[in-house]
């Protein structure tokens, strides 16, 4: 089935574009860690250099994809044959798209069971399960079944129609905000103590380009959407700024909000009685980063979703075709792999989502036509736009290249 038409010249206004971004990106922020590795790689000096590899990197990427959605006007799969077509170049391109297929099911799993991680944890700090029921809920079904719950909830939401989710989206977003906010000023007394700075190494360094390119979210499609619905008119720059101010923000706040997790960490890793936060502010930050995963879920299944729209199915049995993939997915991982088998998918999904990354930045910086990429970007000056094409064409692929030759920490 054809993409519809409505769809083609674009059907949300360029802000709309920001929630959806900002959500996918907290929850990578959150997949991947953060705040554990600003505390193990340097501290505050780390979120610089975090920061500065958003700025030279994470910029560029964000630019790079919604300017392939906006220039394909399909989801990514069918999105990328029609730009290898009228770029004239190799099929071979395509196998990208699939290659983010199957980055959605993985990032579905990964979210799910992060999240179903702070599922067990609360359970255990309200006192419905013991702490030696928890502990072996560690290696059992249990974790699965609280992310089973989410990713149900997930499709019921991939279930409202286009309108309500954004209204979804937008009110969730906030509340996350505000919660975030809230959790952030009662944890930010110990950021200093959890996020001490010294000299960055050369492995600081790779970690922290390595989370820039992780964060926006690029190579799972959801900013490919974003830039397929938004008008031609649409200023990308501008754009692409605002989704890294809120990405920015939202990172700070969690990594404050976290902070006390992260000082007991360390104060256990001394060898002295474990000490386990608890009480209303541990309830309050899990359960803001329970809805972000969420509302971050049924964005992440959509690029997928919409391919099978494209194909002629409805949407009840792709929604429960996606979500029911997703979760024998994370079972499997869970029940077969517990722990490490988490960590061995996050590895293999960081691997994935950096071999597509360097894929689209080499596709759009080399195969695609010149004109095409600077009319769908329209940046202020044709200065900033050889910038991009120089970050595009040698500084991505070169960070890409340089942060895969160590596995993710």
């Amino acid at each position: 089935m054809a993409t519809p038409q409505s769809v083609i010249h674009g059907t949300t206004r360029p802000r709309d574009a920001l929630v959806p971004a900002a959500l996918l990106g907290l929850a990578m922020l959150n997949l991947w860690e953060l705040p554990r590795l600003a505390a193990s790689h340097g501290g505050f000096a780390f979120v610089g250099a975090w920061l500065a590899g958003l700025l030279l990197l994470g910029l560029p990427l964000l630019l790079l994809e919604l300017m392939l959605g906006k220039r394909a006007r399909r989801s990514p799969l069918e999105g990328l044959a029609f730009l290898t077509r009228e770029a004239d170049a190799r099929r071979g391109w395509r196998f990208g798209a699939w290659g983010g297929a199957v980055a959605v099911f993985l990032t579905l799993a990964a979210v799910a069971l992060v999240a179903g991680g702070s599922v067990n944890f609360l359970a255990r700090d309200a006192g419905l399960v013991s702490t030696a029921l928890s502990e072996v809920s560690l290696s059992g079904p249990a974790l699965p079944i609280g992310t089973g719950s989410l990713l149900l909830l997930a499709a019921g939401l991939s279930l409202l129609t286009p309108m309500q989710r954004g209204w979804a989206e937008g009110i969730g977003f906030g509340l996350v905000l505000v919660l975030l906010g809230i959790a952030a000023v009662a944890g930010a007394g110990m950021a200093e103590l959890s996020y001490p700075s010294r000299a960055l190494t050369t492995g600081d360094w790779r970690e922290a380009l390595r989370l820039a390119l992780l964060t926006v979210g690029g190579g799972l499609g959801v900013l490919w959407l974003a830039g397929m619905r938004l008008p031609k008119e649409a200023p990308l720059g501008r754009i692409a700024l605002g989704i890294l101010a809120l990405q920015v923000l939202l990172a700070v706040l969690l990594m404050l909000a976290l902070s006390p997790f992260v000082a007991a960490l360390q104060l256990n890793a001394g060898g002295g009685p474990d000490i386990v936060p608890s009480g209303p502010g541990v309830w309050v930050v899990l359960g803001t980063l329970l809805l972000s995963a969420l509302l971050a879920l049924p964005l992440i299944a959509e690029p997928v979703l919409l391919r099978l729209a494209e194909r002629g199915m409805a949407r009840l049995p792709a929604v429960v075709l996606v979500f029911m993939s997703a979760a024998l997915l994370a079972e499997g991982i869970w029940l077969f792999g517990h722990t490490g088998g988490l960590m061995d998918l996050l590895s293999v999904l960081c691997l994935l989502l950096l071999v597509l990354l360097l894929c689209l930045s080499v596709f759009a910086g080399w195969a695609m036509k010149i004109s095409h990429a600077r009319k769908e970007l329209a940046l202020p000056a044709e200065g900033v736009y050889n910038l991009w094409r120089v970050a595009v064409r040698l500084l991505l692929p070169l960070a890409i290249v340089w942060v895969l030759v160590q596995p993710f920490a």
